[in-house]
């Protein structure tokens, strides 16, 4: 039989048996007065009982089987023995209930029948004789409920006779309460009131209680053993009968029984442990004695081996030729190697000196530890690790024997020495950073005496090492700094451990300098001030080069007044003073291009300077006085005298730079002032609004010709409004088309014929308005939108001369006016060729008109490119020629073809004599230099007549037309004669 079978068949064996046993001794409960619902209890309990005790024999046999196929007969001999053990066990607790259980019913019973004999004698003696009367007369409504009709008679009966219902109720709910009495002479015993037979069982009991109380357990035929108890009724001839169900009185009991059963289970239970613990007494202690033995040799074991793996150096057991015994982890860690790879390696494998011949652990090289002439040898030495990394370990050799007489084996013990030697490493290093160090280094004890200094130190100081050790560091005072200085320094030194500061000391030679110190507390193990350490670098210099760079950034190095950032500061310092009353001047230098432009830089500076020198002599001692922009100083005075003495200031100021300047070896150079003033609080609230009222307000004095001053008012903050709305209409414009040429005549004056046109740009917005060219012009030359409005304006005239050539107009020419911007682009005489190449108009019907001032200021590169646009075939005007501020040396320089005298020179001819001879003079020298003449702005027959006859050639303006669009224009051409012109007004 298999192992497992064996198992099996003796575990099912056993349950059968003791399942087999549990029910036979339920029936055998049951037959002796228990109920159904004890024995269905009990067999649950069974139940799980067998369940319990046959898996403790499973895993009991199926240990047991453990062993060899050798002792199975044994093993099977001791699991029937243990089955029979259990079934043993079971029939004593099994028995033991039994006995517990029907010890417990008899005692119930007997307590329930003494109660039952009680309680129906006097209920039977509280009945009287009319109740008794009604009862046995009465015929039951239900044949079926005698005792409910028994009951309704007795309810209503007299109030004293309720203890009878009382009594049924007490009795449970298997009792009946029963009235009998003898009918005849057959001594048949009747149920009163419901004319049925007494139950056989009954009868007995009935008769004993008519002579007499009587109690006693009767068992019906096929029905359960009933306590019964009969008394006799005093007030009538019958007899009072009681019973109940015995199953009723020993429920009570089930619970007691069972927790005997289970009580005697477990006293057996542990009557066979402590059995088996006697037994196994003396096998324990000789256990126990071996145990003892072998956990003291185990910890000796395992202290030996925490000690030599644990251990925070690494510990290694080597042979007398070398090679490794036992090696621990911290070795192992140190060197990179595993346990297992150098166990047997050769210790010359990981010391490269053993290699090169320096000696090491060999049998050779420790002769002397065996012999006993050295106990241990010490030293630093060199390994490698497995990754072939060179690391230094300070090594112990010493040689163990286990016995005297054994060669015994050489203990080798290591440790780091790479963070020792990185100290000493670090030490020397620090020395020669304290020796080599360019900054001065003091050591001082905690009372300030020098205790070392450094080369550095004496460099600075000019003092000697050995003079100064032992010192006091107060010899080196300047005696700038007072006492409370020191105390400062001292406590923050305590407080914080670090002071950081400016020193002024004195050198050995007596003379001060600054050093920048760092003071730092030095502390020991304790954590107690131990010494300090000074720092310091001689900053002498570099805070004088740092005066001077602050000064630089903070004044102007030209004029030596504030600059525009100390300007602004000093303003809104001025403006935070209570109640203060103040007043901006923004002056501006007119002209001062021109004598950068005509003298140099140089000249301009000198103007500058003694510019600035003017307005600090005229300004008040207390008024902030700074260059804010190239050619523009800042006055702020107290204006709490109101505005007049602001006035006066102005006006002082203009007159003082209206005199005449020299520079370079000119003594009369002139240059005008213009002021911008603003009040504060009246104009603006912060220093921003202040300057930028002060400059439109500047503005607004420049439009006066200059030479003036101007208050801000609301009406120039609506100006510049106005301005920047511009500036925005006019790129719109740009971008959307909106402007458009008219064309103004040139006419000949000898037959007042038109020969050319000057085109003239106009803007027409989408509201139909049209702007002047006064008031978007100056604009676009500020903004920059010059250059692609003059740009549109070239290609527009390209395009209209080609048209009116095609046409056969008899139009020369068209004049266009070139801006300084367009003059100074790079790609202008490209866009003058592609303009010329789109239209296929010939390059001399075109001329370019420039200003006066624009060939002053012309530089090299406007030079070259305007010989380069007259060497396209484009002629060159000259356009308000006479208004300008330079000599005529520009008329050699230039090839001008042709010259414009400006309508300020026309206007009063022919009445102004001095205005005549002016033309006259412009007419002939263009005569003398083979250039062409015409005169702007005729508007009358006599400035006509008195140009034609002076010998001007050429005239333009509103006596022969306004500007007009190209098809009104083209409308002059109409007559093939000559025109009619009208008189002057009429056009």
């Amino acid at each position: 039989m298999k192992r497992r079978s064996y198992i099996a068949s003796v575990t099912i064996a056993y349950a059968v048996g003791a399942l087999l046993w549990i029910y036979l001794s339920d029936r055998f409960i049951e037959s002796v007065g228990g109920s159904i619902g004890f024995g269905v209890f009990s067999t649950l309990k069974g139940f799980v009982f067998v369940a319990v005790t046959t898996a403790l024999l499973y895993f009991a046999l199926h240990t047991a089987a453990q062993g060899k196929d050798a002792a199975r007969p044994i093993l099977m001999f001791r699991g029937w023995v243990l089955f029979a053990v259990l079934a043993l066990l079971t029939l004593p607790a099994g028995l033991i209930s039994y006995s517990v259980f029907r010890s417990a019913s008899d005692t119930l019973l007997g307590e329930r029948r003494g109660q039952l004999e009680f309680m129906t004698e006097a209920v039977a003696r509280s009945i009287d004789a009319e109740v008794a009367r009604r009862m046995l007369e009465a015929t039951p409504h239900v044949a079926q409920a005698p005792q409910a009709t028994l009951l309704a008679i007795v309810t209503n009966g007299s109030a004293g006779f309720s203890r009878l219902q009382d009594f049924a109720g007490l009795m449970g709910d298997s009792a009946r309460v029963l009235i009998a009495s003898k009918t005849g002479s057959d001594g048949r015993w009747m149920i009163a009131g419901a004319q049925q037979a007494l139950p056989e069982a009954l009868v007995p009991l009935a008769a004993d209680g008519a002579d007499g109380l009587a109690a006693d357990i009767v068992s019906p035929p096929g029905g359960e053993p009933l306590l019964a108890a009969a008394a006799m009724i005093p007030a009538a001839n019958a007899v009072l009968v009681a019973t109940v169900a015995t199953a009723d009185v020993v429920d009570d009991v089930r619970d007691v029984a069972f927790l005997s059963a289970m009580t005697a289970a477990a006293c057996l239970l542990v009557a066979g442990v402590l059995t088996l613990l006697f037994i196994q007494r003396q096998r324990l202690r000789v256990a126990l004695a071996e145990a003892d033995q072998k956990a003291a040799l185990h910890a000796a074991e395992e202290r030996f081996r925490a000690t030599f793996e644990q251990a925070a150096e690494g510990i290694a057991h080597l042979d007398l030729d070398g090679r490794f015994l036992r090696v621990n982890e911290t070795l192992c860690a140190l060197l990179g190697y595993g346990r297992a790879e150098l166990l047997g390696r050769s210790y010359a494998d990981v010391r490269p000196n053993i290699r090169a011949g320096a000696g090491g652990t060999s049998r050779e090289a420790v002769a002397s530890l065996p012999s006993g002439t050295v106990v241990e040898a010490r030293g630093d030495q060199p390994h490698l690790t497995r990754a072939g990394e060179e690391i230094w370990l300070s090594c112990v050799q010493s040689i163990a024997r286990d016995t005297p007489e054994d060669a015994g084996y050489i203990i080798l013990m290591v440790s780091d020495a790479t963070a020792r030697r990185t100290a000493e490493h670090h030490l020397t290093l620090a020395q020669a950073v304290f020796t080599n160090t360019q900054e001065g280094l003091v050591v001082t004890d905690l009372a300030g005496r020098i205790t070392a200094v450094n080369p550095a130190f004496v460099a600075i100081t000019g003092h000697q090492e050995a003079e100064i050790l032992g010192q006091n560091m107060r010899f080196l005072s300047s005696g700038r700094h007072d006492r409370l200085f020191y105390q400062l320094l001292w406590t923050a030194l305590k407080d914080t451990g670090v002071w950081r500061g400016e020193i002024w000391n004195r050198r050995k030679d007596g003379t001060l300098y600054l050093q920048q110190t760092v003071i730092s507390t030095v502390y020991g193990r304790t954590g107690a001030a131990e010494s300090y350490v000074g720092a310091f670098n001689d900053i002498t210099q570099a805070r004088k080069s740092e005066i001077e760079v602050d000064r630089l950034t903070r004044y102007d190095p030209l004029t030596g007044l504030p600059n525009r950032t100390l300007t602004y500061s000093l303003i809104e310092h001025e403006l935070t003073r209570e109640g203060t009353r103040c007043a901006v001047l923004y002056i501006d230098i007119d002209h001062l291009k021109t004598i950068n432009d005509s003298l140099g830089f140089a000249a301009g500076d000198t103007v500058l300077r003694a510019a600035a020198q003017r307005i600090r002599r005229t300004a008040p001692e207390d008024a902030t006085i700074g260059r804010y922009g190239a050619d523009e100083f800042v006055v702020v005075i107290d204006a709490g005298e109101g505005p007049q003495a602001v006035v006066s200031l102005a006006v002082r100021l203009i007159e003082a730079l209206g005199e005449p300047f020299a520079a370079e070896g000119v003594s009369d150079l002139f240059v005008n002032a213009s002021i911008g003033i603003s009040l504060f609080p009246e104009d603006a609230s912060d220093a921003d609004t202040l300057l930028q009222h002060a400059h439109s307000a500047l503005f607004e004095a420049k439009s006066r010709d200059g030479r003036t001053y101007a208050f801000y008012t609301d009406a120039l903050t609506r100006d510049a409004r106005a301005r920047i709305q511009l500036v925005a209409n006019l790129r719109r414009a740009l971008t959307e088309h909106e402007f458009t040429v008219h064309y103004q005549p040139i006419v000949r004056l000898e037959d007042q014929t038109i020969v050319g046109a000057e085109a003239l740009v106009r803007w027409i917005t989408p509201e139909g308005e049209m702007i002047g060219p006064d008031r978007f012009i100056p604009v676009a030359e500020e903004t920059g939108l010059i250059v692609p409005l003059g740009d549109f304006v070239l290609a527009a005239a390209c395009t209209q001369m080609a048209r009116w050539r095609k046409a056969g107009l008899p139009c020369a020419f068209v004049a266009v006016n070139i801006s300084a911007g367009q003059l100074s682009a790079t790609d202008i005489c490209a866009k003058t060729e592609a303009a010329l190449a789109a239209s296929g108009v010939p390059a001399d019907s075109i001329e370019f008109e420039i200003t006066e001032s624009m060939l002053f200021g012309a530089d090299s590169g406007a030079e070259s490119k305007l010989k380069r646009i007259t060497e396209l075939g484009v002629r060159i005007a000259i356009d308000d020629f006479g208004t300008g501020y330079s000599s005529l040396a520009y008329l050699k320089r230039f090839p001008i073809s042709r010259l414009k005298i400006d309508k300020s020179f026309v206007d009063d001819l022919p009445m102004s004599v001095v205005d005549g001879e002016l033309v006259r003079a412009m007419i002939d020298m263009g005569r003398a230099l083979h250039i062409e003449v015409l005169a702007e702005g005729v508007e009358d027959a006599g400035q006509m007549a008195f140009l034609a006859a002076n010998g001007c050639t050429y005239g333009q303006g509103f006596f022969w037309s306004r500007p007009l669009p190209p098809e009104r224009f083209e409308a002059l051409f109409s007559n093939a004669s000559p025109i009619s012109w009208p008189r002057a007004g009429t056009a």
